[in-house]
Formats: structure tokens, C-alpha cells, sequence
């Protein structure tokens, strides 16, 4: 709570939305956290601790800091330090009572960096939730930067890309405001998924054109696809060998779940897995096969 950014922000401070996305997760973590005492359940006060540190504010957030920082105004920049900063004081007092003594040499070097005065984190106040900081559309904002940041690392690695090939994104935006969010987006796009530039086109014929045979995503309004120049006789070689091996795959799968001997003996867990197994090789022929037919 002690980090929130809505309000009455000084002047100097220019707070973009994911710098109010991890201050909205935090208030909700810390209601979490105060449940889990109340419960008595420690198990889920640890396990929603370190979710929050790890896979939001570690894997999120100091990355589209590090973009924020580089590339902003100095008003964004001081909101993103000042962020940074007091989320991380706090998220220390909140462990505090899981891991105390990490905390503690923590919170001695941290706390009058954020601004928090007192001899030890031990008496410090601990964080309270105030649900009127959660912003619901910062919240909803990074939702959809993680699905096209998700949807880009997909398709690198459908196409086997090295991570340090950098390659162009092109987009075909269903809207204006999708096409707005794209160019919003773009920085933080190009630095978590290794893009070198990301071009949002306004004509499909001229996107199609551009794209030619590259896989293509959909996410929300919008369809995305990494270009790549590549040999096509190569890739229909290399894509029919996949079909061919797919379409075993699935020959397998059936057979096992048309044996009767074999879905009467296996547990329900395992009979799921297997059906999990075929729809996943379906999907991914039909993706294959669509590939196929755009390199004509």
C-alpha cells in the first residue's frame, strides 16, 4: 500500500501502467497474505509471497522496468525508480515474518532508499491492503501485453529461432485502439521478444504481402506474425517431415485409447493425459498443414 501510485501524483512523476499494474498485484497480495494468517494457513502466505516476487515482479516487471527506464522521460523514469523501489521495501516486510533474517540485512540497505525511517524491519508496520489503489485497467493493460509478449515467444520457437536472431513483427490491428496499444506496446514488445522493430499495418492486403509465409498468432483483435526469409522448398521438406511424424503420433494415441484393455486398467490420470496428448497433436497438424498451404 505504501508504494501506491493512483492519486495525486506529483507533477514529476509520470506513472505508466504497468508501474500501477504491480502496485494493484501488490494490494492484492497483501490481502492474500493477511487471509492466509487469519486462516492460520503459513503455507499459503509463503506460497503468495513468492508468486508475487517471482512471477510477476521478477519476471514482469523489472523487465518492462528496464525498457521504462531506458527509454522514458525523466518523469517516467522517476515513477519507475520510485515503483521499484518502494515495491520492493514492501514486498521485504511482508516476507519479513517467512524469511526474517534475509529481510532484515535487506531492509537495513533498501528501507531509507524508498524513504522509510526505524532501526529494524521487526518493527516496522507490516503492509495492509486498500483495495481503492487496484486499478483494474493497468491490470487489464499488461494482461494483454503478456499475451502478445506470450504469443511472440510461441512463435519463435515454432520457428526454432535462436534467441539472439533479432526478427521484425508485423501486425494487422483489428481496431484503432488495438492499433494504438500496438505502438504503446512496441518497445517492451522489442525488448522481451527479441523483435527489431514492430510495424503495425493499417491494409490486410499489405500486411498479407509482408507477412508471405510466416506463422501467424491471433491475439484479441489483433494477428501477429515474425518474419523470417526463408528457403521454401526447405521448409515444405522440413514441414512435411513434422506432418508425417505428427500424424504417427496420433495414429499411436488412438490405438491406445481404442484399446479397451488399456482405458479399463489406467487410471483416470493417465486416460486424460493421453486425450490431452491427441488434441495437442491435432492442433499442431492443423497448424502445420495451414503452414503448408501459405508456402503454396
Amino acid at each position: 500500500a505504501e508504494c501506491a501510485t493512483a492519486g495525486d501524483a506529483p507533477a514529476y512523476l509520470d506513472f505508466s501502467q504497468a508501474d500501477r499494474w504491480i502496485v494493484s498485484l501488490l494490494q492484492q497480495t497483501e490481502g492474500q497474505v493477511a487471509q492466509g494468517f487469519a486462516d492460520y494457513r503459513l503455507d499459503n502466505v509463503a506460497s503468495t509471497i513468492y508468486d508475487f516476487v517471482w512471477n510477476e515482479f521478477c519476471d514482469w516487471y523489472l523487465e518492462i522496468a528496464k525498457v521504462q527506464i531506458q527509454q522514458g522521460n525523466a518523469a517516467q523514469q522517476r515513477a519507475t525508480r520510485r515503483t521499484l523501489i518502494r515495491t520492493l521495501e514492501t514486498i521485504l516486510r511482508l516476507a519479513h515474518p517467512v524469511i526474517p533474517f534475509v529481510t532484515e540485512a535487506l531492509w537495513q540497505k533498501v528501507a531509507p532508499v524508498a524513504g522509510r525511517a526505524g532501526a529494524s524491519i521487526a518493527i516496522a508496520a507490516y503492509p495492509v491492503s486498500q483495495p481503492e489503489r487496484i486499478d483494474e485497467a493497468a491490470i487489464a493493460h499488461v494482461a494483454k501485453l503478456k499475451q502478445l509478449v506470450n504469443a511472440c515467444r510461441n512463435l519463435r520457437g515454432e520457428m526454432s529461432v535462436s534467441p539472439a536472431t533479432r526478427l521484425p513483427l508485423f501486425a494487422i490491428a483489428g481496431s484503432t485502439a488495438e492499433a494504438a496499444f500496438m505502438q504503446q506496446a512496441a518497445p517492451v514488445l522489442q525488448a522481451l521478444t527479441k523483435l527489431s522493430e514492430v510495424r503495425v499495418f493499417e491494409d490486410e492486403a499489405a500486411w498479407a504481402a509482408a507477412a508471405q509465409a510466416a506463422p501467424v498468432a491471433v491475439v484479441g483483435e489483433a494477428r501477429i506474425c515474425l518474419f523470417m526469409e526463408i528457403d521454401v522448398a526447405a521448409e515444405k521438406t522440413r514441414l512435411g517431415k513434422e506432418l508425417a511424424r505428427l500424424e504417427g503420433e496420433i495414429i499411436k494415441a488412438h490405438g491406445k485409447l481404442g484399446n479397451e484393455a488399456f482405458v479399463a486398467r489406467a487410471p483416470a490420470a493417465v486416460i486424460d493425459q493421453e486425450r490431452k496428448r491427441l488434441a495437442d497433436f491435432e492442433a499442431t497438424v492443423a497448424k502445420v498443414k495451414d503452414q503448408l498451404a501459405r508456402l503454396g
